[in-house]
């Protein structure tokens, strides 16, 4: 598909146009591996393309496991085969329970593994919240699906039964997650009419302490985003099913990289 074109062109065709956030992961790792032979040249290339994505918790997964292995080449084929396998998708759908009249299940983040989860649930009411840092419209566009998903603000009268609140995470911390800015004011809005609430994760977004914390300070400038604490939802939904969110964030099988622990700019 790339015939001649460089491996910094791909790069920088990857990092800079438009791409869905679930596939974002899978085109960086496969672009980085053209720098598997220059490792200056592969750190460089991973800085840059998290530069460009600060808060992408899967992407910095991506990084760390390339930057970390005897062979970088073959950890960016695992990489994109684990993110292609993710069950999180199919884990979630399972998971969700059959709703009472007038229930719904509502999103915060709407994204391709919240939509592929709800493909084979026709029996399921679900609503995307807008808030300050995630307007679900242009991720409604590209759903797979046809039929009508209504989008709703926090405060709107129809939301006093919600079966489940779903919040998409960037990157998942062991004690916090970094999700869409608003989602705390979301939460305290709908409050007392959210049965539960779920953090949905995914292959590469639970990150050690230390990677996080670099995530966080990455994307300190950016009002899109927030920090949330994992005391706040009930379960954290993964590839795994659904888990004790402090036994979900304690799982990780992402390394400390410390060319990544730098200030990225």
């Amino acid at each position: 598909m790339w015939g001649e074109i460089t491996p910094a062109e791909r790069l920088r065709s990857v990092t800079r146009r438009s791409v869905d956030d679930d596939r974002l992961a899978i085109e960086a790792a496969d672009a980085l591996a053209g720098f598997a032979s220059e490792p200056a040249s592969l750190v460089v290339a991973c800085r840059r393309v998290l530069a460009h994505h600060t808060t992408h918790g899967a992407l910095w997964w991506v990084c760390a496991r390339i930057l970390a292995a005897a062979e970088p080449g073959r950890a960016a084929e695992l990489a994109v085969h684990d993110l292609e396998a993710d069950r999180t998708a199919d884990r979630l759908g399972a998971a969700l329970p059959l709703l009472d009249d007038g229930e719904v299940v509502a999103v915060i983040g709407w994204s391709a593994t919240i939509d592929d989860a709800l493909i084979a649930r026709f029996d399921i009411d679900a609503v995307a919240l807008r808030v300050s840092g995630s307007d679900p419209v242009p991720a409604l566009r590209r759903r797979r699906r046809d039929y009508a998903i209504r989008v709703l603000e926090p405060w709107d009268a129809t939301l006093d039964r919600v079966a489940r609140l779903i919040v998409s995470a960037y990157a998942i911390g062991p004690e916090a997650a970094l999700v869409p800015a608003g989602t705390r004011d979301a939460m305290q809005t709908i409050g007392a009419a959210v049965r539960e609430t779920w953090l949905a994760g995914g292959v590469g977004r639970v990150l050690p302490a230390r990677m996080y914390a670099a995530v966080v300070a990455a994307g300190a400038n950016r009002d899109d985003v927030e920090e949330i604490s994992l005391q706040q939802f009930d379960r954290l939904v993964g590839p795994r099913g659904l888990e004790r969110p402090a036994d979900g964030a304690a799982r990780t099988d992402c390394p400390v990289v410390p060319e990544l622990l730098r200030p990225l700019t």
